[in-house]
């Protein structure tokens, strides 16, 4: 079984149970976990849920490479980012108290299962990104919604570089909101699930965003990908973003820094939908496919893109994919809401 359910006491607990894919999200896992959770909300036997990954990691994100093999303009394609966000919205408007375990990896499609729910523990293996700039994709599971309102532009840092952050990090810009050292987590679980109780405890890990650079992101990081590039302070530290995002899909970070610009006033439901309406978009496109045979494939890292830099872009057609209607827009079909 690729996901686990299990009730001990009052406590319904969810575990993604693909260890060797780092517990990636596939569409069967996403519809199993959708009708448990709704299970589970009527239920006066359950009053909250812990969510946890097999093994050393919670979840590297979306089966991304099984959406790419599926074919261009599949099935699947529509299936899975539809059953996904629904998802997303509906653990959002879960009303019982909703714990992650944030062990190991926890990317792109793990973040949408967590970050809505009420706690989010991390460790000190805890590496969290939002990647999909490096496959061709966008950061996406209502990434436009919860990155865009982080404060000094680090939301939109953290969606163009996709550069792993740790737990301190995660703390501080709270999108975490406990940290547990490793040997602690049974404990802290075994409390949570006898009474819902959640000991927190200090971590020593070190920030790598000093003021300094989070004031030169919030000055810096605003207006479109072809304004942060023309900026002066921009290309006179390189370091601070250029060389960051030199191998990334130029697409991808155009279509990043507008969607991201535009989602700062939408709930989580407008940004699912405009989201989905890019995942079919950009899922069609050379470089999805360019994208994820060089880093989930073949793995050597070197995608050929198309355009191959930010400057061949039109500006036209990254509004067209952001804006431009698609014949099966996405219907939020969530039973709780």
């Amino acid at each position: 079984m690729e996901i686990l359910f299990e009730i001990k006491k009052t406590t319904g607990i969810i575990t993604l149970n693909r260890p060797s894919a780092l517990n990636a999200l596939n569409l069967s896992m996403a519809e199993q976990f959708a009708n448990k959770l709704q299970e589970w909300q009527e239920s006066q036997n359950i009053e909250r849920i812990l969510l946890q990954g097999e093994g050393k990691h919670f979840c590297a994100g979306g089966d991304v490479k099984s959406v790419h093999l599926s074919g261009p303009s599949s099935q699947l394609k529509r299936e899975f980012f539809a059953k996904e966000y629904s998802l997303n919205l509906q653990i959002k408007n879960f009303t019982k108290p909703y714990l992650s375990i944030w062990k190991g990896v926890v990317m792109g499609g793990g973040v949408g299962l967590s970050i809505y729910g009420d706690y989010r523990i991390v460790t000190d293996s805890t590496k969290f990104a939002m990647p999909e700039t490096s496959i061709g994709f966008f950061p996406d599971v209502g990434s436009s919604f919860f990155l865009s309102k982080l404060k000094n532009n680090i939301g939109k840092y953290l969606g163009l570089t996709g550069e792993i952050i740790n737990n301190r990090d995660l703390l501080n810009f709270e999108l975490a909101t406990h940290y547990c050292p490793e040997e602690k987590l049974n404990e802290l679980i075994n409390k949570y699930i006898v009474n819902g109780e959640i000991k927190n405890y200090e971590t020593t890990a070190i920030s790598s965003f000093s003021q300094d650079r989070l004031n030169f992101y919030n000055k810096n990081l605003s207006g479109s990908i072809f304004d942060i590039l023309n900026n002066k302070e921009i290309l006179n530290n390189p370091d601070y973003l250029l060389n960051k995002i030199e191998k990334k899909c130029p697409m991808s970070l155009a279509v990043t820094a507008l969607l991201l610009n535009d989602s700062k006033s939408n709930t989580l439901e407008e940004c699912l939908k405009n989201e989905y309406r890019l995942s079919q978009k950009m899922t069609n496109r050379i470089d999805f496919s360019e994208g994820i045979e060089a880093v989930l494939i073949e793995k050597h890292h070197n995608p050929k893109w198309s355009p191959t830099s930010i400057k061949e872009i039109d500006n036209n057609e990254v509004k067209n994919l952001l804006d431009k209607p698609i014949d099966n827009e996405l219907k939020l079909e969530i039973n709780n809401i």
